[in-house]
């Protein structure tokens, strides 16, 4: 309570300030010139019109930064796309493989870098997303619900990968809602709504429900699902430096036992106080934020309730061409202490530095670092060429009290050429040997032949491409491909991984006007050959087999009406992403989505 209260404190004097800073100034002289007697008055009335407010900052790593180290969707991008989740958006990381346990409902555990849960972490505005629970080493991206947010970033590092969410911000005081309805096969339902306001005053408040269900495939580890996201935000933002928000979101969600996999009804709540100040409003200078985060997950019955809280205070100056933030964060009693640095700069057009460190105390006296720079330099006829090296000796697992740690230093280079027609990017890296811990909860077959923890990794060198074509006009075609050129490749990390998609988008239908209709059509593949998928509990390696498989989608929008349908696996495949696990042959959903604005 001692860090809680100071935190507050420290936090209300920021306010403060910043309130005193943004006063009015007393010396500015009244308008002189004359009104003109003739002109009418404007019959419309003012509270009509819709006003725009400023928004609280988005907790994302502030730039600039080097070309290609980040990867952005924005809201168009989880619409227009075959993004079902979390996981299906990482999906498009070059390298990630997603362990697939069945269809939407099932396990789809994120793999990248052949570091296990240590290759993952995601923050949800600003605030480390914790595993709890059944599984408190791996985080399932699946169950992290999209409806409330508005834009992802993604940060490829050589042997991670680190996920900001965005939540919804409504900027106008124009109200905006939106109704979604989808069904598919084995009776999937999705019904989401949302409801956001702002007042002139600059208080806010933000609803989004989203309910799932489906009956599951009988005798396949893609057993009987429903799930239940409630998210709730007020806030008061009155001016772009000062603000203050509280949002909590709830999540429900029950997964039935099988023949292969286990029952499991948790359900997670997570609270989160925020406050921010800053010195100007145009994003540079000065600026502080407060945050107090609670987490609690119950009702599982094969683990006990537990909950967490934590607590930061962040401070952060920005120029034109720079940025430098601090931040200091109190959590749990297994992480006592975090400290954490991050800055940003761009000396001369072309070249730009970037980095970030981190030191952590946790309990019975251990402690973790790590250290990350990336460079980028701008060429002439559309190249540039980046660089990257993170240094970590640091834990996987706080929890356990028998982790002491592991030194990497891993590396990575890429040229990247980007012209209006074609995108393309090269990039070829070194990772340390590393010794993963445990095996994911969401993916364990409950056949104790199953995996149950992922092999050492080899020191890997590693080579990645990735890019897109416009064919035509509206057809683009775009992929990525990597190799661990390592002849078995590590445990979810293929000899040869590969994505491919041929997407048509176009606006060609004038009958409406410019903007209000688009059609999008995707076919993709992904592909990969035979590797390895863990240990059994006899200590033998479990065999990934080859497989490729496509997917197709279709989108329509008019105005702010979204149709959609979806069909995985239309290769008709024997699909298998987790061995002793399976996927079904042409699983499809669809739906229709509408946003107003009234």
């Amino acid at each position: 309570m001692r860090v809680g209260t100071a935190l507050a404190s420290a936090a209300a004097l920021l306010l403060v300030a910043a309130g005193a800073a943004a006063q009015v100034d007393s010396m500015a002289r009244p308008d002189t010139v004359p009104r003109d007697s003739t002109a009418r008055r404007d019959s419309t009335a003012r509270d009509t019109l819709p006003h725009y407010l400023p928004v609280f900052p988005e907790a994302i790593l502030a730039g600039p930064l080097p070309r290609g180290t980040r990867y952005t969707f924005n809201a168009d991008s989880l619409v227009l796309s075959n993004v079902q989740t979390l996981s299906d958006l990482l999906a498009h990381i070059p390298g990630v493989y997603v362990a697939r346990g069945g269809i939407y409902g099932a396990g789809e555990t994120v793999m990248y870098g052949g570091r296990g849960a240590a290759g993952l972490e995601i923050y949800w505005d600003g605030v480390p997303y914790l595993p709890l629970g059944r599984d408190s080493l791996f985080l399932d991206p699946a169950r992290i619900s999209l409806a409330p947010l508005e834009r992802i970033d993604v940060f490829v590092l050589p042997a991670s990968l680190r996920v900001y969410l965005v939540t919804l911000r409504q900027r106008s005081t124009e109200t905006a809602s939106q109704v979604g309805v989808a069904t598919g096969e084995v009776k999937t339902a999705n019904y989401r709504g949302a409801f956001l306001r702002r007042w002139r005053s600059g208080l806010g408040l933000s609803l989004v429900a989203d309910y799932n269900n489906n009956d599951g495939i009988e005798g396949t580890s893609s057993t009987a699902f429903n799930s239940v996201d409630l998210w709730l935000k007020a806030e008061y933002v009155p001016s772009a430096r000062f603000g203050a928000s509280y949002q909590t979101l709830s999540s429900r969600w029950h997964r039935t036992a099988g023949p292969l996999t286990a029952d499991w009804h948790p359900q997670r709540r997570d609270g989160i106080l925020r406050l921010f100040a800053a010195a100007r409003d145009d994003g540079l200078g000065l600026s502080a934020r407060a945050t107090l985060a609670t987490t609690s997950v119950s009702l599982d019955t094969a683990a006990p309730d537990r909950s967490l809280s934590q607590a930061a205070v962040e401070l952060a100056n920005g120029w034109s061409r720079a940025h430098i933030g601090l931040a200091i964060r109190r959590l749990d009693q297994a992480r006592p202490w975090l400290f954490e640095g991050t800055g940003a700069w761009s000396p001369f057009p072309g070249l730009t530095l970037a980095g970030d460190a981190r030191h952590a105390a946790y309990s019975r006296g251990r402690s973790g670092n790590r250290a990350h720079l990336a460079a980028g330099l701008t060429l002439p006829a559309g190249l540039s060429l980046r660089g990257e090296l993170a240094w970590t000796h640091d834990l996987q697992a706080p929890l356990d009290s028998f982790d002491a740690g592991q030194r990497t230093v891993d590396a990575s280079g890429a040229v990247r050429w980007d012209r209006s027609w074609v995108s393309l990017d090269l990039g070829a890296g070194t990772r340390d040997p590393f010794v993963p811990i445990g095996f994911p909860v969401a993916i364990t077959a409950i056949d104790s032949s199953g995996p149950v923890r992922l092999s050492p990794t080899q020191r890997t060198r590693y080579f990645t491409a990735h890019g897109a074509l416009r064919i035509l006009p509206g057809l683009q075609l775009s992929g990525w491909y990597f190799n661990p050129l390592v002849r078995t490749g590590n445990d979810f990390e293929p000899p040869y991984h590969a994505r491919f998609s041929l997407t048509f988008y176009s606006k060609f239908w004038r009958v409406y006007r410019s903007g209000i209709f688009a059609l999008r059509g995707e076919l993709a593949m992904d592909t990969w050959s035979r590797g390895t998928a863990g240990l059994d509990s006899a200590g033998a390696l479990r065999t990934l087999p080859e497989l490729s498989i496509g997917e197709v989608n279709v989108e329509v929008r008019i105005a702010g009406v979204t149709i959609f349908w979806v069909q995985r696996n239309v290769t008709l495949q024997r699909a298998s992403y987790v061995p002793g696990l399976d996927y079904p042959r042409r699983f499809q959903f669809y739906g229709v989505r509408w946003l107003f604005t009234n």
